[in-house]
């Protein structure tokens, strides 16, 4: 809805501001077009009074100073080596014509030399000067005008143009919330908008088609396997109560039952994430995370064997989380068997706060050019010596941080360990 006003605002602004420059040229055009056609016809009129006098005293006397009397055009004259006779404020002007301003009053006024006689044309516009300025005025408030009418086109226009764009992005959200629900397309004409509705609709229902195929297959395929790691499970555990193993025979039956139990957590993260988004599925009780942390580095302590580590749990805050406690067991253990994977010595620190879980191991690290991509499936960690190729723990773990709106960020130096965090958001 906020970018919805943006855009509004920024139609708005386009429609005032092109009013504000097209006022601003066509007001200056005519301003310099009346001028320019005043100082024509001004000059035009002196330069034809200046001819019918010169035509009507060619053949007379005529003293010099004096001057015709009107009521707007005065015309003095006098020889070049006498100007002083002039009046003072036209005396020092070229030839040519000039705006003088004298004693309140505006003039335009005509200089010229013929026959070593000087002549003064006068013409009095400062009547016609304060109806320029009143035109000036004028034009000033037709602007204003022109600009207010901008501006509400503008409001007007905008709003014509977002509010199917709104009811569009309205309906979009709806999605979040609804995911079974439709685009209504008859809110919207046959145009542009239109056609992206129709667009965005043929695309949700691909989508929401794709979800449920994925959570069918999730569902499906996480029952089946139920099954034969159980099988394997309950083999493994028989063969383990066999005293005559060997350290190398009980040591690969370990590894059968660690792997028999991760398999069997994956199984439980799949059927729980394919039944996020459905409603009555939603987990609402509070889980406290401090008994479930300490179940988890239990199960998971196997990773470490004999590697002299020392492992801490630090509750600073009692954490609690509304989630599902297998989702919540899933999103530890991920983390914590990371630790215990690649961390060969030293100690790991498991932190609780009121609304983060912290995992800091003092392991090999993450390379600079491998963290950008620490949360894609089977990554390569580089350590001094060898290869490690990871698993799907941590991009299971931004997938359910995802779903549930936590944050998940790390910080790592290589040979100095790598620190995980989750903030749990809502």
């Amino acid at each position: 809805m906020q970018k919805t006003k943006r855009l509004r605002r920024r139609i708005t602004f386009g429609f005032l501001l092109f009013g504000a420059v097209l006022t601003l040229i066509f007001g200056m055009g005519l301003i310099v077009a009346l001028k320019i056609f005043e100082t024509s016809v001004l000059d035009d009129i002196l330069y034809a009074e200046l001819t019918e006098f010169q035509r009507q005293n060619k053949n007379t006397a005529h003293a010099p100073g004096t001057s015709p009397s009107r009521a707007t055009i005065a015309i003095f004259t006098a020889p070049l080596d006498a100007v002083h006779r002039l009046p003072d404020y036209s005396r020092d002007l070229p030839q040519g014509s000039h705006d003088v301003t004298y004693q309140d009053r505006e003039y335009r006024i005509l200089v010229k030399h013929s026959d070593n006689t000087r002549y003064i044309v006068q013409f009095d516009d400062t009547s016609i000067l304060q109806r320029e300025r009143d035109f000036i005025h004028l034009v000033w408030l037709c602007s204003i005008v022109i600009l207010l009418i901008a501006f509400i086109t503008g409001y007007w226009m905008s709003h014509r143009i977002i509010h199917p764009i709104r009811q569009l992005a309205n309906q979009v959200t709806a999605f979040k919330n609804q995911p079974d629900e439709s685009l209504n397309l008859s809110e919207f004409s046959d145009d542009e908008i239109g056609v992206l509705a129709r667009k965005l609709q043929h695309y949700h229902e691909q989508l929401k088609h794709l979800l449920i195929r994925e959570k069918e297959f999730a569902s499906n395929v996480s029952h089946e396997l139920r099954t034969p790691v159980t099988s394997i499970s309950m083999a493994a555990e028989v063969l383990a109560t066999n005293k005559n193993l060997s350290p190398i025979e009980s040591a690969r039956i370990q590894r059968i039952q660690r792997a028999a139990s991760e398999i069997s957590e994956l199984i439980e993260t799949f059927l729980i994430l394919a039944q996020i988004d459905n409603e009555s599925a939603k987990y609402n009780h509070v889980c406290k995370m401090g008994p479930i942390v300490r179940k988890v580095i239990e199960q998971q302590s196997v990773w470490l064997g004999k590697k002299p580590v020392k492992v801490m749990i630090e509750e600073k805050e009692p954490l609690e989380v509304s989630a599902h406690p297998g989702i919540l067991s899933v999103l530890v253990a991920n983390l914590v068997r990371n630790a215990f994977r690649y961390t060969e010595q030293g100690s790991i620190t498991v932190s609780l706060t009121s609304k983060q879980l912290t995992v800091i191991d003092t392991g090999v690290g993450i390379d600079k050019p491998i963290q950008a991509q620490i949360f894609k499936r089977h990554v390569q960690i580089n350590t001094d010596d060898t290869k490690i190729i990871g698993g799907l723990g941590l991009a299971i773990v931004q997938r359910i941080c995802e779903r549930y709106g936590w944050k998940v960020s790390f910080q790592s130096t290589k040979g100095q360990g790598s620190q995980f965090s989750v903030l749990f958001t809502t």
